[in-house]
């Protein structure tokens, strides 16, 4: 529920009374802006004011007025849906945007009591609606679920910042919890939903994140599809996009299954017609089909609750609210008088599936693991975790638990976001080559790559990995150099090819580090040789490279490259004190060498108010690396460096990767910068900081075991220590909170030289509240432990 439990909705909160302008207002408002004249036919509208226009020549259209409480974003979400539809599903009858005289898709008019309204102009569709002539027969129940299908394959891989905006009918919000629309229930609707809304609020509400989600019409009811004629058993087209939103795709099938029953005959067996042709369009997973009996539930109370509110809190409310709620009780009652498990049994036969579907046993597959992949890979936790499933910072089981991830910067805007996935699978469907050929998406993305970093940083090689893009920047280092030297931190990880693996030294003993090779400590304040409060503390760490430098020269390599975390992260999430980059990065260039900033780990916002953790120095870095987030989960990586130095590398090498910035690679790097621009994750990263520090400090206070709070933004470190006034690594309690919180639904881990550091690090889009929630069940497990 978006609303306070405890206020409840106003029925000012739920906006069912339409502007009512003169039709001559709008007539003149429709000549002025559109240049058309024509008599106008009032159509009915829930929050918009609605007119056919009828022209002399023939020519017919839907006029729309918005309601004064109508955000302008919201208006704007259903202007691109069908500019969207109009690309990908151009087959498809819905309406078409008819532009002003000045060529925009909306207008103004003005009221001199309420202010400004929206007026938009849209191309009627010939029609009549499924509600009124001939009965329904069972031949349109397949065809509207067909029609509806098709139109939730065309809004595949649509996003837009509004998609998720406030709708009274988006059932996910179950508005029918809320004590403001209750409020005005009548007593038989309490009565009969009493079971259901507990179910709803215990079992059903928590599983529907789980769910696959993308902007749906969510509105296919028998008032909204059109068929040719009053007796014609076929769809032909779709209006009304007021209600669409960014939801559960079973959510889209359910509201029409449920619209359906109040006119259909009330027959199970027309929801099971239409379930068979929708997923012969869209298939249904079993995780969907296990939650539909219960979302048709749900849009059949919100109708009962809806209609009860407007009829208690609507002036003159519409007859037919009082006509219709007899079916919407009947239909109610029938379905409530289903058993859930029969009809997930039918609702499995109508998609072909005879039994559901079961996940190999954890201990089975971990065998099984262990087997085939090889002793090398490790997993996370005493128990491991078997994923199935991910959406935005929620992650769930094989047994449909659900787990917040505080882990994963990977997903950088969150798993599976449904605009980096439809940019990907719209590309991958389109062309996938190499960069030998010309494409739009590989030119934009590091064009828009390369705007975010200092203006001398304007080059871009795109690369898979990581891995690839700090061993290309150490090639170019020393190609541009002369020199083989390279300098890391020690316990420093950058990758696992074999430069890479050799520079990431907490892979393996000291020992065995190679003579080009030379180590300075992390400038760790806690632990390091120099601690918290000492002046100049960053300088005096950053003094260590000469000694480094001098190390290499002295065996003849030389000094090539500083290869520097901008976070150290493989050392306990260590941030580089005043200082430290500007000093190293002069040192390094004084040797003859090149500033590598790793913002592998840093970058992206990670810190909030600095896309790139060098920026906080003032530092610009000769080569900077990027990987991890920048693809949200795709293998996609960069290397940005300077045109000089791209010009000396390019003298002695031309680089090429077959995968390296290849056109689907490129498709999802823009859609995760749309998504980092749209959804303005910097200040969001700020906001869910704001949260974890003090928090995590309160905690510091309350646990001697916990010595150390170090991060910023969304990157933190909590270094656990023996006991107060030690700094005694004590790695079996690190272990066993990260295990009480994954027990507890949280996913944390572990890092540092001695993996002693519980570490969070979420995706981008975990907010305050997500931040709230750690901490909560954060303080149990420290109690705990």
């Amino acid at each position: 529920m978006q609303q306070s439990e405890q206020a409840g909705l106003r029925a000012a909160d739920l906006n069912f009374n339409p502007p009512q302008f003169p039709q001559q207002a709008l007539a003149e408002a429709l000549l002025q802006h559109y240049g058309i004249a024509g008599s106008l036919h009032p159509l009915d509208g829930e929050r918009d004011q609605n007119h056919r226009v009828v022209c002399a020549d023939g020519r017919e259209f839907v006029f729309k007025v918005s309601s004064p409480g109508e955000a302008p974003g919201a208006v704007d979400f259903q202007i691109a849906a069908l500019q969207h539809l109009e690309r990908s599903a151009p087959d498809l009858a819905v309406p078409r945007l008819v532009p002003s005289l000045a060529g925009n898709t909306r207008e103004w008019i003005e009221d001199p009591t309420d202010g400004k309204h929206m007026i938009r102009l849209l191309s009627w569709l010939q029609g009549e609606p499924l509600s009124s002539g001939a009965a329904l027969e069972p031949s349109i129940f397949r065809s509207a679920a067909d029609f509806q299908a098709r139109l939730a394959h065309g809004l595949r891989g649509f996003f837009h910042p509004h998609a998720r905006h406030f709708v009274a009918w988006d059932i996910q919000l179950a508005l029918v919890l809320d004590p403001g629309v209750q409020a005005h229930v009548q007593a038989d609707a309490l009565a009969l939903s009493a079971g259901f809304l507990h179910r709803l609020e215990h079992e059903v509400l928590p599983r529907l994140p789980g769910l696959r989600a993308q902007v749906v019409h969510s509105d296919g009811h028998t008032g909204n599809l059109l068929r040719p004629s009053h007796t014609s058993q076929s769809v032909s087209g779709v209006i009304d996009f007021g209600d669409m939103v960014h939801a559960p795709l079973v959510q889209d099938l359910a509201v029409m299954i449920a619209s359906f029953l109040r006119y259909g005959g009330m027959r199970f067996e027309n929801a099971l017609a239409q379930l068979e042709s929708y997923n012969r369009v869209m298939p249904l997973d079993d995780a969907e089909l296990e939650l539909l009996h219960d979302m048709v539930l749900l849009r059949i109370v919100t109708a009962l609750f809806m209609y009860d509110f407007r009829a208690a809190t609507t002036v003159n409310p519409p007859a037919w609210i009082a006509e219709e709620r007899p079916d919407i009780i009947k239909a109610l009652q029938l379905w409530l008088t289903i058993d859930r498990a029969d009809a997930l049994a039918q609702y499995r036969m109508a998609c072909g599936r005879a039994a559901p579907r079961v996940s190999a046993p954890a201990k089975e597959l971990r065998a099984r693991r262990e087997k085939v992949l090889g002793p090398s890979y490790r997993l996370f936790y005493d128990e491991p975790v078997q994923l199935v499933r991910g959406e935005g910072v929620w992650l769930w089981d094989a047994e449909g638990r659900r787990y917040l991830d505080c882990y994963n910067n990977v997903a950088s805007v969150g798993h599976c976001h449904p605009h980096v996935v439809g940019a990907l699978s719209s590309q991958a469907a389109t062309l996938n080559t190499h960069t030998r050929y010309l494409h739009e998406n590989v030119v934009r993305y590091a064009e828009r790559l390369t705007a975010t970093m200092p203006a001398e940083l304007s080059v871009c090689l795109l690369v898979c990995t990581g891995t690839e893009a700090n061993d290309l920047a150490i090639r170019i280092a020393r190609t541009v150099s002369g020199h083989e030297g390279v300098i890391v931190s020690e316990e420093s990880y950058h990758g696992n090819s074999n430069v890479v693996g050799a520079a990431s030294t907490c892979m393996y003993p000291a020992s065995e580090q190679p003579g080009w090779l030379a180590t300075v400590e992390a400038p760790n304040g806690f632990r390091g040789s120099f601690r918290y409060g000492t002046p100049q503390l960053g300088e005096l760490y950053a003094a260590q490279l000469d000694g480094a430098i001098g190390k290499l020269h002295a065996r003849g390599h030389g000094t090539s490259a500083f290869l520097c975390d901008t976070i150290w992260d493989s050392n306990g999430t260590i941030l580089p004190p005043p200082g430290y980059l500007e000093r190293a990065a002069a040192a390094t260039r004084a040797a003859g060498g090149l500033f590598i900033a790793d913002e592998v780990q840093a970058g992206f916002y990670r810190t909030g108010e600095q896309m790139w953790s060098f920026n906080y120095a003032g530092v610009v870095p000769d080569i900077v690396t990027i990987g991890k987030p920048a693809g949200a989960g795709h293998p996609l990586a960069a290397v940005i460096t300077t045109p000089a130095i791209a010009a000396a590398f390019a003298r002695k090498y031309s680089y090429f990767n077959t995968f390296g910035g290849n056109p689907v690679s490129a498709a999802v790097g823009n859609a995760v910068l749309d998504v980092l621009e749209r959804e303005n994750l910097q200040q969001n990263v700020i906001a869910a900081g704001a949260v974890l520090e003090p928090g995590l400090q309160s905690l510091r206070a309350r646990f001697p075991f916990l010595a150390d709070v170090r991060g910023k933004g969304l990157f933190w470190g909590l270094e656990i220590v023996k006991g107060e006034n030690s700094i005694e690594p004590d790695v079996e309690r690190a272990d066993r909170i990260i295990n009480l919180l994954r027990e507890d639904g949280c996913l944390l881990g572990r890092t540092g030289a001695f993996n002693n550091v519980v570490k969070i690090r979420p995706p981008l889009v975990f907010a305050p509240e997500h931040a709230a929630m750690l901490l909560e069940k954060l303080g149990p497990a420290l109690e705990r432990s």
